[in-house]
């Protein structure tokens, strides 16, 4: 069982629901898993590895790295928003396994699962806000 579903509060059968819902892609270093202008149609997880996020910096094809996600890390999280497009690089750094879930399963899920729904989306919104503060912890050290 994933490990970061065993970290959410639901039943079994939801758990193994949302598993059976995904998909696992293995990854090499160097592999792309989503790149600048790709619809946002799915979020991942870190299973196993350590993938980098890259960053235009504006001068040239200049990228600048942002951010490095290991295990457990949640990316994409913008797949819930309808329309959006990806605005960054992620790329495998080493060997990597990542478990994938399309927006359209997640909506499902939460349609016949809303209490397990509530508490996936209420992980994810932990995850993203724990690490928007140590981004802001990161800047405020920076400037």
């Amino acid at each position: 069982m994933d490990e970061f579903l065993l970290k959410m509060d639901m039943p079994d059968d939801a758990r193994r629901e949302l598993v059976s819902l995904g998909t696992e892609k293995k990854m090499s270093s160097g592999d792309v898993l989503f790149d600048y202008h790709d619809p946002a149609e799915e979020l991942f997880f870190v299973q196993e590895g350590s993938l980098a996020v890259h960053k235009s910096t504006g001068f040239l094809e200049k990228m600048q790295v942002i951010a490095l996600l290991d295990s457990g890390a949640v990316i994409g999280e913008a797949a819930f928003l309808d329309g959006h497009i990806r605005n960054t690089r992620v790329t495998a750094i080493e060997d990597s396994v990542i478990f994938c879930l399309k927006k359209n399963a997640l909506k499902t899920f939460c349609k016949d699962y809303p209490a397990s729904g509530f508490v996936f989306l209420e992980y994810l919104f932990l995850t993203v806000t724990l690490r928007l503060e140590k981004t802001t912890e990161r800047l405020a050290r920076i400037l």
